[in-house]
């Protein structure tokens, strides 16, 4: 009985907080993320069929939790900017939710990029780390980053493929384990609803790229009217 009741006072809250009214504008993206799993915790998040990834949101929160544990042993502050230039994956997505939940701001790079362009955005950005791949598209892309003169940027960490300048992620993440999970947890709920969690850059079709700079409640509010419209 008492197991029974337990268990009913954990759906009345879920249901709580789903009736509850929320001003997405009043949200961070680690916020959205920790209230996912409260609600939905074995519901499926992420799955990736090419590498045969799946995960709950629980496991996606775990999974970014770790993240941002590695991003802030790598010395990774509230406001630092990190960029992502790889292929869609699920890597790819827990990168981004751990570096947002370590303050930092995600900066974003097309991966038809060509080393030059890439490396103006990492310049441009002020980039300290990037989160990248080995061979992709007939070219190494986290070596040819090593090639480049970009004075920010302080370390290169490999998502996936094997490269001879980048950090494996696997790694990443074990020096992550130098952070407890407190100290990350701290961290997340120090970001505020206006502070930036992307650089976009344009496609620069008339000139250079310039970086379209968008805070967390933002997004959330676009996020939640285009839901409402599309359904």
């Amino acid at each position: 009985r008492a197991h029974d009741n337990e268990n009913t006072g954990t759906a009345s809250k879920r249901t709580e907080s789903m009736e509850k009214p929320i001003s997405w504008d009043e949200m961070t993206i680690p916020r959205t993320l920790e209230r996912a799993a409260e609600l939905w915790p074995d519901a499926s998040a992420l799955e990736d069929e090419n590498q045969d990834d799946k995960f709950t949101f629980t496991e996606l929160a775990t999974a970014a939790e770790s993240a941002a544990r590695g991003f802030m042993a790598a010395g990774v502050e509230r406001g630092d900017r990190v960029a992502v230039w790889a292929p869609n994956s699920c890597r790819w997505v827990v990168a981004a939710l751990g570096l947002q939940s370590a303050g930092a701001v995600l900066v974003t790079l097309n991966t038809r990029f060509k080393t030059s362009e890439a490396s103006y955005v990492l310049e441009k950005s002020g980039a300290r780390l990037v989160c990248t791949v080995g061979e992709f598209l007939g070219m190494n892309y986290a070596d040819s980053i090593a090639s480049q003169n970009l004075p920010d940027l302080v370390e290169i960490v490999s998502l996936e493929g094997q490269s001879q300048n980048g950090m494996a992620w696997d790694d990443f993440i074990a020096r992550g384990e130098s952070v407890t999970p407190e100290r990350a947890r701290a961290r997340a709920a120090e970001v505020l609803p206006d502070d930036l969690s992307d650089f976009l850059f344009t496609s620069g079709t008339t000139g250079n790229p310039k970086a379209v700079m968008t805070a967390h409640g933002q997004n959330l509010k676009v996020f939640d009217v285009w839901g409402k419209n599309v359904g």
